[in-house]
């Protein structure tokens, strides 16, 4: 999405001609543009809890060969 930055004269102005046609802003643009932008995407909730997840780990259990691989591997990337 390209974010645009206009005076606050022209926001207010664009904004009242959006309100004379019962229309939010974005709704009045993308009325003009002939588009419609997808609602944001709402972000699901795990029905677990961190803490239970963590209480199910056996912290003994050894590394797999594959698990111990991937944490000796170098860093290729912005890892901390």
């Amino acid at each position: 999405m390209t974010t645009i930055q206009i005076p606050d004269d022209q926001a207010d102005a664009l904004r009242a001609k959006a309100s004379a046609e019962g229309l939010t802003l974005e709704q009045w643009l993308e009325k003009l543009a002939g588009t419609n932008v997808a609602p944001p995407r709402r972000t699901r909730r795990s029905p677990y809890t961190l803490d239970e997840l963590l209480a199910q780990c056996d912290l003994s259990a050894p590394l797999s060969d594959e698990d111990a691989a991937w944490l000796n591997m170098p860093s290729v990337g912005r890892e901390v």
